[in-house]
């Protein structure tokens, strides 16, 4: 799943510097070979060898080196821009990612998934070839004993599951606990102004310093498994060490093997003993990322909405038979309208009785237990009716550092006619061409703004759920008096009324009266 997110050719790169780190592998343990041997032999000629073979050996194993360090960032690097881009995509464009769950996906699982998958795959990788290159330089030096050290040091990289389902689990959990942690975190600092106006920091403190300390604790637990998995294999693993060296010791004693290729072997074989002890443990790691592998190869297997804008004839819009129940309150029965083009229809009731889910149901969503909701004769989905509606809320979101043009039109480019229609329609012609800071910006001109961006992308339908209820009212006012002036159909919720105001509807919607 996750190989389309990694650059063949930094992967190249990346294997060959590894190959050359291999060579580690054999010119230690020659180099001391080779002095032993000089020294049994009285050869001085045999230590410069040795000499020359340590640093034409070392520069050879400095560039791979440096080489497999750049080249790795580089790979991780590549593999977080392609991934963090499809994640976010894959929230753009599709319900697979929920909005509370995005920032601890782009942060979170990303480099879980660096730490615990891609770091171990590319580790493994480099471990079993220089575990085959010093096997093989064993098994040259003297088969017999060469054999012996590789099959008593492959027990522990045999025992790497040890402990990987229950590891598997605590990784999941950890994943979930970090996102609910991030979610919470930026909900409290979302509110810090009421927080601190009201004089709530103490129970927030507490609150956050909880989320903390859940999130600290699993981390915690992570890693407490994965050190019981890994000490359990060490054990295994320091067991089977001690009987090759004793073999080993018998032979040179009997004289079947020469001190210098013992002492050879022995080097090399811990270095396979190393290797195979990297294996186990990073073995085991990847196999907790399985969950999380999972997890994004179910959302990328969820397609992505590709929906031509297009202008879906929504009229009439009939709710047939609405039935809702919440919380065991019944909010509609068997409730029906009929909303024709170009209707200003105000929604009007006591708080709790449906307004805005009213809205929702239009908009699709929320779905009702029974009952239809069509448009134009069909049934649409979510993705089609948002092609042609317009959902506006009490408090409308601009985008900071994008100008008032951007903003409205969400792009670069734009029909700069039509802008400057709509501009002198909503009356924010003064903010043309200017940067929008949304702290620095009225609750009226957000609104304005927002209506300003339904008119922009064509909304046939627009639903206003209290658009004024934070206005002054000179803005709401203001902000009335456009909603029923465009063409557009428009549903509001209105809280705050008078006769005089809903006469200026063509209908009203009294959900005191809804099932009546």
């Amino acid at each position: 799943m996750l190989k389309e997110f990694i650059s063949k050719k930094i992967l190249l790169i990346y294997l060959v510097c590894i190959s050359i780190t291999w060579l580690e592998a054999i010119i230690n343990p020659s180099i001391v070979s080779m002095v032993i041997r000089g020294f049994e032999h009285q050869k001085l000629e045999t230590l410069w060898y040795a000499l020359a073979l340590g640093i034409i050996g070392n520069i050879i194993l400095l560039i791979g080196l440096s080489g497999k360090r750049y080249f790795y960032a580089k790979l991780i690097a590549f593999f977080n821009f392609k991934l963090k881009k499809k994640i976010f995509y894959q929230f753009l464009y599709s319900d697979s990612i929920a909005t509370n769950d995005i920032l601890s996906d782009l942060e979170n699982d990303i480099k879980q998934l660096e730490d615990n998958c891609i770091e171990p795959s590319v580790i493994i990788l480099s471990s079993l070839g220089f575990t085959i290159v010093s096997a093989i330089y064993a098994l040259c030096t003297n088969f017999l004993l060469g054999l012996i050290f590789i099959l008593f040091y492959s027990i522990p990289a045999l025992c790497s599951g040890i402990g990987s389902t229950k590891l598997d689990l605590i990784s999941m959990q950890k994943s979930k606990i970090n996102q609910s942690y991030l979610s919470k975190l930026t909900n409290i600092i979302g509110g810090a102004r009421v927080i601190k106006n009201y004089h709530g920091e103490e129970f927030f403190y507490e609150k956050y310093s909880q989320e903390l300390h859940n999130n600290i604790k699993q981390n915690i637990n992570y890693e407490k498994q994965r050190t019981i998995n890994i000490s359990i294999v060490n054990g295994i693993d320091a067991f089977c060490s001690v009987f090759p060296i004793i073999i080993g010791g018998f032979m040179t004693f009997y004289g079947k093997l020469s001190g210098a290729n013992f002492v050879a072997i022995y080097l090399v074989s811990y270095n396979i003993s190393y290797q195979f002890q990297d294996l186990s443990y990073y073995i085991n790691t990847f196999k907790s990322s399985k969950n999380l592998r999972q997890k994004y190869q179910q959302i990328f297997d969820i397609p992505t909405i590709d929906i031509m804008r297009s202008h879906n004839d929504l009229f009439p819009i009939q709710l047939k038979n609405i039935n809702l129940t919440f919380d065991n309150k019944v909010i509609f029965s068997n409730f029906s309208y009929q909303i024709t083009s170009g209707q200003k229809i105000a929604v009007i009731g006591p708080s709790g009785c449906g307004k805005s889910t009213l809205l929702n149901i239009i908009y699709g969503e929320m779905l009702p237990d029974s009952g239809q909701v069509l448009f134009n004769g069909k049934s649409l989905q979510k993705q089609q009716i948002m092609q042609s509606t317009a959902y506006i809320l009490q408090d409308s979101y601009c985008f900071d550092e994008l100008t008032l043009e951007e903003n409205i039109a969400l792009s670069k480019t734009f029909d700069v006619d039509k802008m400057n229609k709509i501009l002198n329609l909503v009356n924010i012609a003064y903010l043309k061409g200017k940067s929008i800071n949304p702290n620095k910006i009225s609750g009226g001109e957000k609104q304005r703004i927002e209506i300003a961006r339904s008119l922009y992308h064509d909304s046939n339908l627009i639903l206003a759920d209290e658009v004024k209820s934070n206005l002054d009212k000179a803005n709401a006012k203001q902000i009335e008096e456009i909603l029923l002036a465009i063409p557009q159909t428009v549903i509001e919720v209105i809280h705050h009324y008078t006769d005089e105001t809903l006469n200026h509807y063509d209908q009203v919607i009294d959900l005191s009266r809804k099932n009546s």
